[in-house]
């Protein structure tokens, strides 16, 4: 009798030990088939491209990832936002993974690899009516010596001849961090030019609204500056923190071809044109 209770004890713990062998086994198996946690960067305020609408990403770029992450459930991709100038900075130390939606320029010579394309943007210069009346303007940014440009904070579309001239001191070129703010100066005649993105241009003159003030200038467009073509940049990885990048950007690159194929890109653009 005296080793009954030993004997209880003993099968108790067998059980016990087994079921939690068979637990543990099981959330192995669980946690190894869970998808794969994935942060892409999303610059924070370049309507409508990529913006921060309360607490959630917005934008034609955030919408396509959105949509293209739908159809990969082996990743749980997360959108978090970042202002530009500091973006391109924490890619380029290998902070962050990628980081949207950089132009796809071989200038940066230390982005490990891009996205396929996933949208076309036109850049153009915009004046004030003030400015470009009694100039001839052919050829940028030669012919607009004198002028004063706005930029918005850490972008380079208008391109390294003018940025040149500005060390030069033969333009004056004032950052500001947002593509409204630009404009409003722009339509107060407190700069002469800027250089942005068509669209983005159109979207934020759009929420400025029509002037009610009379001393705002009227503007115009002087000069189309090609097209570039944006997506996702991933940076160097030294310290080896993203061992799934480069499956999760071939994975995604297939999803945005047939996104390109099947018109589903076109129709997102479409609906951010009504």
């Amino acid at each position: 009798m005296s080793m009954r209770p030993a004997f209880v004890f003993f099968l108790v713990f067998c059980v016990l030990t087994a079921f939690g062998g068979a637990v543990f086994a099981q959330s192995v198996v669980q946690k190894r088939n869970a998808p794969q946690h994935v942060v892409l960067y999303g610059e924070e305020n370049n309507p409508p491209y990529a913006y921060l609408q309360g607490n959630v990403m917005m934008g034609i770029y955030s919408d396509i990832l959105r949509r293209a992450a739908l159809q990969m459930p082996q990743y749980d991709i997360e959108f978090s936002p970042v202002p530009f100038k500091r973006g391109i900075d924490l890619l380029k130390r290998g902070k962050i993974m990628g980081f949207y939606p950089p132009y796809l320029k071989p200038a940066r010579d230390w982005v490990e690899r891009y996205s396929v394309p996933v949208v076309t943007q036109t850049p153009v210069v915009l004046c004030t009516d003030d400015f470009a009346r009694y100039r001839t303007l052919l050829n940028y940014p030669y012919d607009y010596i004198g002028a004063r440009f706005g930029n918005t904070s850490g972008y380079k579309m208008a391109g390294q001849a003018l940025f040149d001239m500005a060390k030069r001191h033969e333009v004056t070129l004032e950052e500001a961090h947002t593509t409204e703010i630009n404009l409003r100066r722009l339509l107060a005649g407190r700069i002469d030019c800027y250089v942005n993105d068509r669209r983005a241009i159109d979207v934020a003159l759009r929420a400025i609204g029509p002037a009610s003030d009379e001393g705002y200038y009227h503007l115009r467009e002087t000069a189309l500056l090609g097209s570039h073509q944006g997506g996702i940049a991933y940076g160097p990885d030294d310290a080896g923190k993203w061992p799934f990048r480069d499956d999760f950007a071939n994975a995604l690159d297939d999803v945005l071809r047939k996104m390109h194929a099947n018109g589903e890109i076109d129709a997102i653009l479409k609906g951010y044109m009504m």
